[in-house]
């Protein structure tokens, strides 16, 4: 029975080792509606795990691990002023005042043992008159990710037109989330639109979507084998530790973890077996070390240290590294293939005067002047491995949450080592092939270059690596 269970989580692996929108997201969604009545909006916040685990512990007055009903609604109404203060509406360039409506906060069961959280708050005014232009923007949680979007709708004898937001909420008010848009959630946090009297248009259904809120919305295997209760036998963790050495491996070949780094690096280098060995040794320490040290700053100072925020400047620190390396590499580089070093280290001439025979024998292997160095290795070591995986430190915070913070540790622990496993054996084929690649018939000034081009390959991922994590920030 437990090796059938073993198998099941293995072949599941495969399409259940990311979330959805991930559990450091925090989503929104404001919903307004104009009727002959007035305007309202109904704004939902959902919080996923980390940014919630952060909201409970604030919620948690008086520190006593649980908040009661009167710290979660004390908690609710500051919610909710925020959110009022920082939702500006306004009518023919005048500004509405919103009365805002008794929030209602709950949590739900998450990944990991951990809980996300729910904020639901009904905001209404008056309309002075039946026509005019309305303005929404939304400074809620900006420059935070996660589903962000402004929807507009008519009610009863008005009609919208010329409206930038949709009418259609394909989310259920943030409780299921469309397949299409999980890559590219929309961040929609104003729009603009005029209403007269009139027939609303018909708006489309949304699509009816099976609900992926709460556990089912972020569950995923590596989460789950925290949240499992089961007695913690030898073989139950025998059965956890190969899950999650299998899913670290599958999520090392999702997009980034520094897989093209590596592989320019190692190509364009004199790299050895011990070279790829050691840099996935540098990846499983900095991803595990770094779990632990977050987690549990997340954990002492959870007023301070918020994932959600972190994240982004520590993927800018792993892009500044692997940019850092590989500028170092294309000069050093491009000096010695321009001078023709390459070329000179790269063939060895034998003459026979005697003869006249001439013996050419040629290698396309890089010169030893750019063997690998340690330097190189950590820095490079250190930039795939130190944005910790998001589900890594639910388990880490559920774990502690749950009592087996041993477990969780040890779970991480082979998490990481299954990532490091795969960016080790893909440095290793890349090694060995260079012997197939030195058999071919290229010309001298093109292996010339080739290393040139491994350092521009490096330098550009880690370009792509820093541009991004600075759009995540905002800058």
């Amino acid at each position: 029975m437990r090796s059938a269970l073993v198998a099941a989580f293995l072949l599941s692996a495969t399409v259940a080792a990311a979330h959805p929108l991930g559990n450091f997201t925090t989503n929104r969604l404001a919903h307004v509606t104009v009727g002959a009545g007035g305007l309202d909006v109904r704004y939902v916040v959902d919080l996923a795990e980390l940014p919630a685990y952060r909201a409970l512990a604030e919620m948690d007055a008086d520190r006593s691990g649980a908040a009661d009903d009167a710290e979660r609604a004390a908690w609710a109404a500051r919610a909710a002023s925020d959110v009022a203060r920082n939702l500006r509406v306004a009518v023919d360039g005048a500004p509405l005042a919103l009365r805002a409506g008794t929030p209602h906060a709950e949590t739900v069961p998450g990944a990991g043992g951990l809980p996300t959280l729910r904020l639901e708050l009904d905001l209404a005014a008056p309309l002075a008159s039946s026509r005019g232009s309305v303005d929404v923007d939304d400074g809620n949680f900006a420059g935070l990710p996660g589903w962000h979007q402004v929807i507009v709708t008519a009610g009863d004898r008005v009609a919208i037109e010329g409206s930038s937001a949709t009418g259609v909420d394909r989310t259920n008010g943030l409780r299921s989330y469309p397949q299409d848009l999980l890559a590219a959630p929309p961040q929609v946090r104003a729009a603009r639109f005029s209403y007269r009297p009139g027939v609303a248009s018909a708006a489309r259904a949304p699509e009816q979507m099976p609900s992926r809120s709460g556990a089912e919305r972020f569950g995923d295997r590596l989460t789950a084998l925290i949240a499992d209760r089961r007695p913690l036998s030898a073989g139950v963790v025998a059965s956890a530790l190969l899950v999650a050495l299998v899913l670290g491996a599958f999520h090392a070949l999702t997009p980034g973890h520094g897989k093209t780094i590596v592989g320019a690096y190692l190509v364009g280098a004199r790299g050895t077996w011990r070279h790829a060995v050691f840099l996935g040794l540098v990846v499983t320490a900095t991803h595990t070390l770094g779990v632990y040290v977050l987690g549990l700053a997340t954990l002492v100072a959870s007023a301070w240290v918020l994932p959600d925020r972190l994240l982004p400047w520590m993927s800018a620190v792993s892009g500044l590294l692997v940019v850092a390396v590989g500028t170092s590499l294309l000069r050093s580089r491009l000096e010695t293939a321009v001078h023709g070093h390459a070329h000179d280290h790269g063939h060895h001439h034998h003459h026979h005067h005697r003869d006249g025979a001439h013996d050419h024998g040629h290698s396309h292997a890089p010169p030893a002047d750019l063997a690998p160095t340690v330097r190189n290795l950590l820095a490079l070591g250190v930039s795939g491995g130190i944005l910790p995986c998001p589900s890594a430190l639910v388990v880490m915070l559920g774990a502690i949450a749950l009592g087996r913070t041993a477990f969780g540790l040890v779970l991480i622990l082979a998490f990481s080592t299954g990532l490091a496993a795969v960016l080790t054996t893909i440095g290793l084929a890349l090694v060995y092939a260079r012997g197939f690649f030195d058999r071919l018939p290229i010309d001298g000034r093109i292996a010339r270059y080739m290393p040139v081009a491994s350092a521009a390959v490096i330098s550009l991922a880690g370009l792509a690596i820093l541009v991004e994590a600075l759009a995540q920030i905002g800058a």
